[in-house]
């Protein structure tokens, strides 16, 4: 039996892996430097992916790393947990790991258990007294700690630092991040208001703490050969016209093309024809089934909200340009701008060249059949 050829929801890697061949020895190479990068994108692009690719080649060349999500970090305790699993990971042994972990931060007491899929996982018992002093140890490993290579410390979603008793967490990171000679940090935000305000502000910890890195989407041509490869691996032969029909409700953007691209495969197997005479259908079943979602999503916001929404969506972006305001009767401006504001602040929207934009393709397919 062919399984599904396509994979999204999670960060992937060969053969769902595709293009970036350049940023990839770029971040490399600045990463082998101890170069300090800030990279920013909207959701879906593939950062993780590309990052933790990239982070795989490195530990392989013997590069110590470390890699924080900061949706899982609800605390200073949790960051620290997840912090001393990532310095231990790569210990052979356990026993070593636990004693060495112990040794070098004050006021913990490491244990093992076992995660939800029954592997060993590092646990600690932080003794509250002590945890400012555990905080400025875990965060001081990569520098403390003697290596032929440099340290190559990830925070992703790094501007959810913000609801961690917000810029006090930043201004502590930073007074002991710059003295760290033989680490080079990885900052990702897919909120770009949010990380380049922290980084572009000289009233911010990290302003100008590193090169500014703007993911874009993989090439088309890249997108076309993976499309066209990955359904051949699932047993179909597709032509040009379906992978640009996909290319065009997904606007190219990875995690969409796989998705569509999944649902196509599966719908295509199930009704036993081919994938562009299931198309539309696959499509279909697709926006039917993400509509709870989607419903959920616009019952956040105020009936105004909604119209200039459905304005966007088939205007294909909204702007502020008078021509665009009177078309779908948007006033006042003052009222357009709060929208604007908190559609971008909930990434409903995103903001490029004074342009919004609906994030998700698929919302903006969904919200054209509602109106």
């Amino acid at each position: 039996m062919i399984d599904n050829p396509f994979c999204y929801g999670k960060t992937v890697d060969d053969p769902f892996f595709y293009g970036r061949k350049n940023e990839l020895e770029e971040i490399k190479l600045s990463m082998r430097n101890a170069t300090n990068l800030i990279m920013y994108s909207p959701r879906r692009i593939g950062k993780s992916s590309l990052v933790i690719k990239a982070l795989k080649d490195l530990e392989a060349e013997g590069h110590p790393t470390v890699y924080i999500d900061f949706f899982k970090v609800s605390s200073r305790e949790k960051f620290i947990e997840l912090y001393a699993r990532e310095v231990v990971r790569p210990l052979k042994s356990w026993e070593k790991g636990l004693q060495w972990i112990q040794g070098l931060v004050r006021g913990i007491q490491p244990t093992m258990g076992l995660d939800q899929s029954g592997l060993p996982e590092l646990r600690l018992s932080i003794d509250p007294v002590q945890t400012a002093r555990a905080f400025e140890d875990i965060i001081s490993i990569p520098a403390k700690s003697k290596q032929e290579k440099c340290w190559v410390v990830v925070f992703d979603e790094f501007q959810e630092i913000e609801k961690l008793n917000g810029e006090s967490f930043e201004k502590e990171l930073r007074a002991a991040f710059q003295h760290h000679k033989e680490v080079s940090y990885l900052f990702l935000g897919s909120q770009r208001h949010l990380l380049l305000n922290m980084v572009s502000r000289k009233d911010r910890a990290f302003y100008n703490f590193g090169k500014l890195f703007q993911l874009q989407k993989p090439s088309e041509e890249d997108a076309v050969t993976f499309l066209a490869e990955r359904f051949n691996a699932g047993g179909y032969s597709v032509s040009g016209e379906l992978i640009r029909e996909i290319l065009d409700s997904t606007r190219g953007i990875p995690y969409y093309v796989q998705y569509l691209g999944a649902e196509i495969w599966e719908c295509a197997r199930l009704a036993s024809k081919t994938p562009g005479e299931i198309h539309r259908q696959a499509l279909a079943r697709l926006l039917i089934n993400q509509s709870d979602y989607f419903q959920g999503i616009r019952s956040q916001l105020t009936a105004f909200q909604v119209k200039l929404l459905s304005s966007v969506a088939w205007h294909c972006y909204g702007s502020y340009e008078t021509s665009f305001l009177q078309k779908y009767r948007l006033y006042p401006t003052s009222s357009v701008q709060k929208a604007f504001k908190r559609m971008t602040d909930l990434d409903i929207l995103e903001k490029q060249h004074n342009q919004f934009r609906i994030a998700d393709p698929f919302f903006e397919l969904w919200l054209k059949q509602q109106s």
